[in-house]
């Protein structure tokens, strides 16, 4: 399932941007409440996880794909906003988001803690965010080639398989 799964990469990074903007941003923008964003992110995760239940090696993709989705509805949670007529200044929207500044933006519900995330917190997970998605899609498809291909990665490495 993996190897096929490394064959269909793109087109699942493809699926996690639109469901992404467009699921998540819809459910983001007209829900609220309770427990809201540890739902939310759960919602982030939900359709990739057949990928890991039925093959815990694809635990990395599944992350990925879902940190995917989640930067689709932070970054553009506002352009979607202001494209359904909820008007807002999207210059100011992303100076906030994506310049670390000590702005409080809003506060993050996860039910038995509320937290207030401020500009600088939610640029900085923006990016870690950029940067574990990179790594982690990286490393599983790399994976995926030795699983493919693992005598042509042996004798390229004189024997010795690094798994």
């Amino acid at each position: 399932m993996t190897v096929v799964l490394e064959e269909k990469l793109y087109f699942l990074i493809i699926f996690a941007v639109l469901y992404g903007l467009i699921f998540i941003n819809y459910i983001d923008i007209l829900t609220s409440g309770y427990g809201f964003h540890l739902w939310l992110i759960a919602m982030y995760f939900l359709p990739f996880i057949g990928f890991s239940i039925f093959n815990f090696k694809n635990w990395k993709l599944t992350i990925g794909l879902g940190l995917i989705a989640s930067l689709m509805d932070d970054v553009f949670y506002n352009i979607i906003r202001y494209l359904i007529g909820i008007h807002i200044n999207l210059s100011r929207y992303y100076d906030l988001w994506l310049i670390p500044q000590n702005v409080p933006l809003f506060n993050f519900n996860l039910g038995f803690v509320i937290i207030p995330v401020t500009s600088w917190m939610m640029a900085f997970s923006i990016y870690i965010r950029i940067a574990v998605t990179y790594v982690l899609l990286k490393d599983w498809k790399y994976h995926c080639i030795i699983c493919k291909h693992p005598i042509a990665y042996a004798v390229k490495n004189q024997g010795q398989v690094k798994v």
